[in-house]
């Protein structure tokens, strides 16, 4: 397997960079970023070898944390199905969290995966910003096919935001390897982006989530260009997709799969997913939500075909392409993107210009600034126009991580003054903990310890619970011996 990910400019219609802030009350660092992350191409061969002693592996049922046996430095977080036994070979699913957290999904899936029979694995090495992200793909990718009864015509990747990239470009490099990507919040691998591929793809994405034009306008070249995919739009901020949504995801795998002949036909799941999927698009057709109504016929004619009779939905899903209510939703989607794209071109060079110093009065900027972030901010939780506030709210996502990344950047380069202005921005505009957390991190690595606890103080009362993201963060390093910093790691072990 060979993994091939280059540096390149934010995926999207927008061009602004985007990071992940995952929206838990205990973030972990470092801030993923929407960016694809720099990965050098590796080829590698690997050599099946004699399989472990189980005592090494989680026992059926569980979830544990390995560590790879060619490489102390590597390790994942694996579930096996209760049933699970080496005699079988089984389906694999692989995921990539952008903060390295591979329980995490596994945390969120293990019932679905225990229902579907599927191996879970999530890279505790692959995150944004990491250099060694080819190596965590790799070492996964070698020590389940070394420990493992692996089905080879089943193997599966999937990822979070930046993680997404990462199981895209992993199925991309290797052709008939994975089988099939599943990506939750976010599209393509940056340098992929617009290239053909005969993957089934499955895209879940919050209607909330700034990138949600992106999943938008991949769904549309995917149908232009007859490729495979899926897309699942659900209430939600930018997030992995709650489970019912996986749990569609695998139904969706599995369907292709056994379109493929890879899998044998299972009529009780086709016949169930079909008339699932049957009352979904009567039910669009009530609400009068034609894209909603188009996506589920379409399902039932790309999905089923070869496995269940397809002419009714067929019918349906060409009069509705050409319908005028179909087309007049897609253009209002248009629409959507552009003044979310206009929102975020508007402000983010003001930003910048702040962060600089380039401004002539950079007072009067960062009052206006503030005003109008925390303007978008209020409409994003508040406007009763349900159109006006998911547009303010991926717009307002889409500045924040934007202007979180642009202030890493700073930070990694010891632009102190230039992290700090970004970082202090969004403090004052959102109850968010990552903005603090980072000044934390830019004061002490100006060698401000004084800030750097007060800022850590106020990131505990924003809802840091977690001591480990103080432990654990490099930039902290130098506070270990402060009482205040000691006092609050025993505080939040409580």
């Amino acid at each position: 397997m060979r993994v091939i990910i280059r540096r390149s400019g934010a995926a999207g219609s927008g061009g602004w960079r985007r990071t992940v802030l995952p929206h838990t009350k205990a973030p972990m660092k470092p801030l993923p970023c929407r960016r694809l992350l720099p990965l050098v191409g590796i080829l590698c061969g690997f050599a099946l070898g004699q399989t472990k002693k189980s005592a090494e592996l989680p026992q059926p049922g569980q979830i544990a944390d390995v560590i790879c046996a060619s490489d102390v430095t590597q390790g994942y977080a694996l579930y096996l199905p209760s049933t699970y036994t080496p005699a079988k070979q089984w389906p694999i699913l692989y995921f990539f969290d952008p903060g390295g957290r591979g329980r995490r999904p596994i945390d969120l899936y293990k019932d679905v995966g225990e229902t579907y029979g599927f191996i879970l694995a999530g890279s505790n090495n692959s995150r944004n910003f990491s250099s060694d992200q080819s190596k965590a793909v790799m070492a996964i990718w070698q020590d389940t096919h070394v420990r493992l009864s692996l089905d080879e015509h089943r193997s599966y990747a999937s990822g979070f935001s930046g993680g997404a990239r990462v199981a895209g470009a992993m199925a991309m490099s290797n052709p008939g390897q994975i089988a099939g990507v599943i990506a939750h919040g976010a599209g393509y691998p940056s340098n992929m982006a617009g290239s053909k591929d005969d993957l089934p793809y499955f895209f879940a994405v919050g209607d909330q989530d700034f990138n949600w034009p992106e999943v938008v306008n991949i769904r549309n070249e995917r149908e232009q260009q007859g490729l495979a995919y899926r897309v699942r739009i659900y209430a939600g901020k930018h997030q992995w997709a709650p489970a019912p949504v996986m749990e569609e995801a695998l139904e969706y795998v599995n369907l292709k799969a056994m379109q493929a002949g890879s899998l044998a036909s299972d009529s009780a799941m086709v016949n169930r997913v079909f008339e699932k999927l049957k009352a979904e698009a009567a039910n669009a057709e009530r609400r009068k939500d034609p894209i909603a109504e188009f996506s589920a016929c379409r399902a039932l004619v790309s999905d089923f075909t070869g496995l269940r009779d397809v002419k009714e939905p067929a019918a349906r899903l060409a009069s509705l392409q050409q319908s005028p209510v179909f087309k007049a939703a897609l253009k209002e989607e248009r629409e959507q993107i552009y003044e979310q794209q206009r929102l975020e071109q508007e402000i983010m060079p003001k930003i910048a210009a702040l962060a600089d110093n380039s401004a002539s009065d950079t007072t009067s900027l960062r009052i206006e600034l503030r005003q109008q972030l925390a303007a978008l901010n209020d409409q994003s939780k508040h406007n009763k126009d349900e159109r006006k506030r998911l547009i303010a709210s991926r717009a307002f996502g889409g500045i924040f991580v934007g202007t979180m990344e642009d202030g890493q950047k700073e930070l990694a380069v010891r632009h102190f003054e230039k992290a700090e202005t970004y970082f202090d921005l969004m403090r004052q505009v959102t109850d968010d903990p990552w903005p603090v957390l980072f000044l934390a991190d830019t004061h002490a690595a100006a060698g401000n310890r004084r800030l750097a606890i007060k800022d850590l103080q106020e990131a505990v009362r924003r809802g840091v619970k977690d001591r480990t993201v103080l432990e654990n963060d490099s930039q902290l390093q130098s506070l270990k011996a402060e009482p205040d910093f000691q006092r609050l790691l025993r505080e939040l072990g409580k």
